[in-house]
């Protein structure tokens, strides 16, 4: 099996330990696009890409592989840069990107930080309660829940929305009243 994870924590040798696990499979013959490599920072992807460059020049430079592996790790070297290796949101944008069809996405989508997701989430939040509380259609809702209240329900929904959904489902609602 060639899946790893290294957790632990800062300045224990995660980088060190994963570069030297690609270096292996690379020396094994895995291509270099076969591999992934999650990291939790862009930080930490871009020290790791260059840790691998560091050692492969390193490896050329010592006069370790024979004149036939010397063309293909030069040309690892030349590629690390297209190496898979960064955050998962790196990853998923990139799966994302590749499938965006198929995943009902536009491939130009962009990735929010977490300070842009907070605005927008507290943003639909006071948007959807000035919309319940200027609809009529609301008023029983409005009845149960005291603003503040829904404003927590819509809080705990968007932070759960997965499971949100399955609750909101009208398949599920039907099950839930039949029994």
């Amino acid at each position: 099996n060639l899946d790893v994870l290294v957790s632990a924590g800062a300045g224990s040798g995660k980088t060190r330990t994963l570069t030297a696990r690609i270096l292996s499979l690379l020396s094994e013959g895995v291509p270099l696009r076969a591999i992934v490599a999650v990291t939790f920072t862009i930080k930490a992807a871009s020290e790791m890409r260059n840790r691998l460059r560091s050692e492969i020049l390193r490896y050329l430079a010592d006069g370790g592989p024979s004149n036939d592996e010397r063309a293909r790790w030069r040309a690892i070297a030349s590629e690390i840069d297209a190496a898979r290796i960064g955050t998962i949101h790196s990853l998923c944008s990139e799966v994302l990107r590749f499938h965006a069809a198929e995943a009902g996405v536009d491939p130009r989508f962009t990735v929010l930080d977490e300070s842009q997701a907070g605005v927008r989430k507290r943003s639909a939040i006071e948007e959807t309660l000035a919309l319940v509380t200027s609809d009529a259609r609301f008023a029983p809702l409005l009845e149960v829940l005291s603003t503040e209240s829904l404003r927590t329900l819509l809080r705990l929904l968007l932070a759960d929305r997965l499971r949100a959904a399955q609750a909101l489902d009208p398949a599920n609602a039907q099950a839930i009243s039949a029994s």
